[in-house]
């Protein structure tokens, strides 16, 4: 079949075409990529807008751990064998009525024998969650080594718990049964009155008597709680 050919195409018109399809090419490509882009920054912001916003509740000062005045304590240390049953307890309100508890930080540490290079026997600690009538909500309890054991030191620790709805004041207490030391903060300007003792059912404040200057000394429990 014979075709007819502009004389002026055949000079300019192969070049020019293919230059407009390579071009063609391009535009088609650059608009792809616009509209992935602008897919993915969609999809982002609205899996950054449906994302849990988590609230971290703390009963101690708040401070940086890496500067703060703490020291270790276990309820033995005090109440001797009686100390199994005792509790460092602390208060938290919920931020909203449908707010509900997701997870825990502690500060604490189980030791370690820099002589035999080891950590202590496992022993269980145990942690309850209580409501502001100190009724039963949620308790669990573990080998202390594999929460708090560190040839290093100190460490923080989270514990993840099925999600806990929770209102208005309630109380995170744990029982460190002689296991292992928990953080206790130097409360002289920093006190959050968040502190307690929980024993034979009952919440007394988290205070010592110094009986030399008789002085009342108050801290604070180094507890955090997460949720959502």
């Amino acid at each position: 079949m014979y075709q007819w050919i502009d004389p002026a195409l055949s000079i300019y018109g192969l070049d020019f075409i293919v230059y407009l399809g390579d071009h063609l090419k391009k535009i088609v490509l650059l608009i792809a990529a616009l509209c992935c882009a602008l897919l993915c920054s969609s999809a982002m912001a609205a899996e950054k807008a449906n994302a849990p916003k988590f609230t971290l509740l703390k009963a101690d000062s708040g401070k940086n751990i890496s500067q703060m005045n703490f020291s270790l304590y276990s309820a033995t240390d005090t109440f001797g064998q009686l100390g199994v049953g005792v509790g460092e307890a602390a208060k938290f309100t919920a931020p909203n009525p449908n707010w509900k508890l997701m997870a825990l930080q502690f500060l604490g540490w189980s030791g370690f024998n820099n002589t035999t290079q080891r950590l202590p026997a496992d022993r269980n600690f145990l942690v309850e969650v209580r409501d502001k009538d100190l009724n039963l909500l949620y308790k669990f309890a573990d080998a202390q080594n594999l929460y708090f054991g560190s040839e290093k030191g100190p460490v923080v620790t989270g514990m993840e718990i099925p999600a806990l709805p929770v209102t208005g004041d309630f109380y995170v207490i744990f029982y460190d049964r002689g296991s292992m030391g928990l953080g206790m903060e130097s409360a002289s300007s920093n006190e959050t009155g968040k502190s307690f003792f929980f024993m034979n059912g009952q919440l007394a404040p988290a205070e010592f008597l110094n009986k030399k200057t008789n002085e009342t000394i108050n801290f604070n429990w180094v507890m955090r709680a997460i949720g959502e």
